[in-house]
């Protein structure tokens, strides 16, 4: 049976929705920022006051995230894909103080400041997959993907924290997981003229406690998304999000000590997980023109329209995923 046409038009933002024909090499660039900012306690939000009133000394302010992700795919066969992918990422975070805690015994802070700054860098875990489509049909597909994460990002990166400068930083300021995980995926997507859908769900399954003796929890996802050609060159999409990750399991030992437990909400492992909703805008354009004709930039922003934090944490404000695309 003859492989179908490849559906090009999709949000930048899912990587698992296409396949590639037989001997086609992709080569993508992506530059991804997470901002966060506040803080929730559960689904409500939550001032600085609020975390202080939770017997924290330490509040979150602001963090972002932002990498730099390469990725390469090869078409094997007309139906069947490979795809590597890795990055290097950026943390930096800003967390306010309560003046209650300025002379508390142990507690290292710049002299008159309230705020203090820290930032982590570094290589990411690497995913490799392989994505295969079931459908014979050209207007969609139906692709099934299982990938393993291998744990090549840090959980050692140091910084300042409370108590001084060159101290391991907590688990959200490290750039990996240390863990081993499988990523399986599932993918439909279906095409009427200009205008074309899709659907995806997967999850990202811790298979070990790392080296420092925890696990970061699970992640579970499904998005579904719309969008339309409205030029030659420019698609657009609009794109629902569900994310649920669970707490995470162990702890390390450096990080469960009394004075980051009792004052850093960000130190405790009850305060990791939760559930997000987030809503996206997209973009993609593709020139078909010559040399112009290889490439394509897409763009996605998205905001969460509701978000239930396990425990207090810094609240999700914005994402925002920009890249172009090379394929021979």
């Amino acid at each position: 049976m003859a492989a179908p046409a490849t559906i090009t038009e999709h949000p930048w933002g899912v990587t698992t929705d296409h396949v590639h024909p037989k001997g086609t090499w992709i080569f993508s660039y992506t530059y991804m920022n997470t901002m966060l900012q506040g803080n929730n306690i559960g689904a409500a939000k939550a001032n600085d006051n609020a975390v202080f009133n939770e017997k924290y000394m330490m509040a979150p302010e602001t963090m972002s995230m932002q990498m730099h992700m390469g990725m390469i795919m090869y078409g094997v066969t007309d139906r069947l894909t490979l795809m590597a992918m890795g990055g290097y990422m950026t943390n930096s975070m800003s967390m306010n103080m309560s003046s209650a805690g300025m002379n508390m015994p142990g507690m290292v802070m710049p002299t008159g400041s309230m705020t203090m700054q820290t930032m982590s860098s570094g290589i990411t875990d690497t995913k490799m997959s392989a994505l295969y489509n079931f459908s014979g049909i050209a207007s969609q597909r139906i692709i099934g993907a299982l990938g393993i994460s291998l744990p090549t990002g840090t959980i050692k990166a140091t910084g300042t924290t409370m108590l001084g400068d060159n101290q391991l930083l907590p688990y959200d300021m490290q750039i990996g997981t240390g863990s081993y995980s499988i990523d399986p995926d599932v993918t439909y997507t279906r095409k009427f003229g200009l205008f074309y859908f899709g659907a995806n769900a997967g999850a990202d399954v811790k298979l070990n406690y790392n080296s420092l003796g925890y696990k970061d929890g699970n992640v579970y996802h499904a998005t579904a998304w719309a969008g339309y050609q409205f030029l030659p060159f420019l698609c657009g999409t609009l794109r629902a999000e569900d994310v649920h990750s669970d707490m995470i399991s162990g702890s390390d030992a450096v990080i469960n000590n009394t004075i980051y437990q009792e004052n850093d909400p960000t130190t405790r492992t009850a305060n990791y997980g939760g559930t997000w909703m987030n809503l996206y805008a997209g973009l993609n354009f593709h020139l078909m023109k010559p040399v112009l004709e290889h490439f394509r930039v897409m763009a996605e922003y998205g905001m969460p329209v509701y978000q239930n934090l396990n425990g207090t944490q810094i609240a999700l404000k914005s994402n925002f995923l920009a890249g172009v695309q090379y394929a021979f």
